[in-house]
């Protein structure tokens, strides 16, 4: 039975992505997971896997806007052929490396027109007073793509008057598109919906730096404090439940599976992988997902599953000189930590004063979810998991 191929849903408020490529060519043998389409939203560039094993057959053409559940093509088996509807409406292109494989399908390339146009760029045309009867195109078949309006933008905005008002000359005009712009609506939505509420606290930190020192002759390197307080984090919230939990209409659903979503920030602005069972994975595992799914966030190369089912968040700003600061929401997600710097400070200690490091952690939850005294129990188990040396020893 033919196997679709669906345009997935990428979480935080995705609803649509555009197609911009095909990596195997129609009629290829493809394994289960293999990627083999590359979607691109407002956020990030994703690459969507194989369904199972099997030949591929795209339906959509590279260039189309697609919505999530939208197909996007089959995976058939050896002689399969795919379903009627969809042969009549694409017409079939015979492909001479695989003969025994289903046909592969001719992209259609219609000429380039206002019409012809990216959702994203005639929403951008509109926005910014853009006529795309005069706008060139450079995406597939001379499709009118988002950049193209851009780049119209800036050249209307580099012939105008620099005058603003007043006297105010304008520098740049940064339109809010793109990721900034998803980043922008998420946040006004996470602050107009939740009932956001934020405690503070200052750790010691001496003993998680201190175990870091020493796991980074056991691990090859120093792990990255955001993999040592995603443990932590999940750790804590495995210990207090209660902010592991959304709101489903007019239900709390606490959740039995801890994911640890973590902030990157990528040109333009920020995406959050997330680190599946991040209370049951070791630490090492922990540590690779951080740093692949980094790069693979700083490459624009996130995949679906990289992005979908966070449970909590961390954002860490301390590598940027940053001591304390109100971290957002992350819907639907009820709590947050923010992880301010990692610095040497005088701290009392058996009734004196000496140097020891420390930092603020700032968690904000949803006032919906939970009182004050659980978020603030949840931060106490937070701040005794970083100073739980046997704890944090058996991470490794």
């Amino acid at each position: 039975m033919p196997r679709p191929i669906v345009m997935p849903s990428m979480g935080m408020f995705t609803e649509e992505g555009v197609l911009t490529a095909w990596l195997r060519p129609a009629g290829t043998r493809v394994t289960a997971g293999e990627p083999v389409a590359e979607i691109t939203t407002e956020k990030a560039t994703f690459e969507i896997p194989a369904p199972e094993a099997g030949f591929l057959f795209p339906v959509s053409e590279v260039g189309a806007n697609l919505r999530v559940e939208a197909l996007m093509g089959y995976i058939l088996a050896e002689g399969e052929k795919a379903p009627a509807v969809v042969v009549e409406q694409v017409p079939p292109l015979v492909n001479p490396e695989a003969s025994r494989a289903p046909s592969a399908l001719q992209e259609h390339r219609p000429p380039a027109s206002p019409a012809h146009a990216s959702p994203a760029a005639r929403r951008l045309a509109a926005e910014t007073g853009i006529d795309l009867a005069q706008v060139t195109g450079t995406g597939p078949g001379g499709r009118i793509v988002e950049a193209d309006v851009l780049a119209k933008v800036s050249e209307r905005d580099t012939t105008a008057p620099g005058a603003l008002s007043a006297g105010r000359r304008i520098r740049q005009r940064v339109p809010l598109v793109g990721i900034r712009r998803t980043v922008a609506e998420r946040l006004k939505r996470s602050l107009a919906t939740a009932a956001s509420t934020t405690l503070t606290r200052e750790a010691h930190a001496g003993v998680l730096v201190g175990v870091r020192q020493r796991l980074a002759g056991e691990m090859d390197g120093a792990p990255p404090y955001d993999a040592l307080f995603i443990k932590v984090l999940a750790a804590a919230l495995r210990e207090r439940p209660e902010l592991n939990a959304i709101l489903d209409n007019d239900s709390i659903v606490l959740l039995d599976e801890v994911h640890v979503g973590f902030a990157v920030s990528v040109p333009g602005g920020l995406v959050v992988p997330v680190v599946h069972h991040a209370d049951l994975a070791p630490l090492a595992e922990v540590v690779r997902a951080v740093k692949e799914l980094s790069e693979r966030a700083l490459a624009g190369r996130l995949r679906p599953g990289d992005v979908e089912g966070g449970t909590a968040t961390i954002t860490n700003l301390g590598g940027y000189g940053i001591d304390a600061f109100t971290p957002i929401l992350n819907p639907p997600q009820s709590v947050i930590l923010g992880i301010g710097r990692i610095a040497p400070r005088p701290v009392v200690r058996d009734a004196g004063l000496t140097v020891g490091h420390t930092c603020v952690l700032s968690l904000t939850f949803d006032h919906r979810i939970a009182d004050g005294v659980p978020a603030a129990q949840l931060l106490d188990a937070i701040d005794r998991r970083m100073n739980d040396e046997q704890f944090l020893s058996t991470l490794a």
